[in-house]
């Protein structure tokens, strides 16, 4: 039995091993840093028993399993900010309300959920707005005069800046004091 295992090994051992295949991909795609970490972030939440950094990492993952079920999944920390952007108005409208209906306790509860998510929004890395501004002035310089509206250079910066992270709002001001009104 012995010799057996022996000659097995030997086998292996003087086998030629496989070629090792290593994919590197041509694009240039923004890696997601937090998407992977929402795992281990909720098993440290359960260990502590935080409870709303625990429901609020519970919901993200429940919409990003819907979202994977969808024609455009969640696979970027850009596609995670919009949803994150999202979570955060819904939380901030129904601080309001309750506020309005005298509600102290689901005030508070969604005030801590709410704070868990801003952390995440923060440690997302975005386009900075001298890049932006820069981006702007770029896109309106290369239309045309009468070309020159607000959705023609929206879809041109959405596209310059290829699914990273940015601050709508602040594209949105730039866009209008470039070009005009809506």
């Amino acid at each position: 039995m012995s010799l057996f295992r022996s000659s097995i090994l030997c086998r292996s051992l003087l086998a030629p091993s496989r070629p090792i295949c290593l994919r590197y991909s041509s694009t240039t795609t923004s890696e997601a840093t937090i998407l992977p970490r929402l795992q281990a972030d909720l098993k440290t939440a359960m260990r502590s028993k935080n409870k709303p950094a625990l429901n609020t990492i519970r919901a993200l993952q429940a919409e990003i399993i819907n979202a994977s079920k969808t024609a455009k999944p969640i696979t970027t920390d850009g596609a995670l900010y919009s949803l994150i952007q999202k979570q955060i108005k819904a939380s901030t409208s129904a601080i309001e309300e309750f506020q309005g209906a005298k509600r102290q306790d689901l005030v508070d509860k969604e005030q801590a959920q709410l704070d868990v998510l801003k952390s995440y929004a923060g440690e997302i890395p975005k386009v900075e707005e001298g890049e932006l501004d820069a981006l702007v002035k770029s896109v309106v310089e290369g239309l045309e005069e009468g070309k020159r509206n607000f959705g023609s250079v929206m879809g041109k910066m959405i596209g310059g800046i290829k699914g990273r992270p940015f601050d709508m709002e602040y594209v949105t001001r730039k866009i209008e004091a470039a070009v005009g009104t809506k």
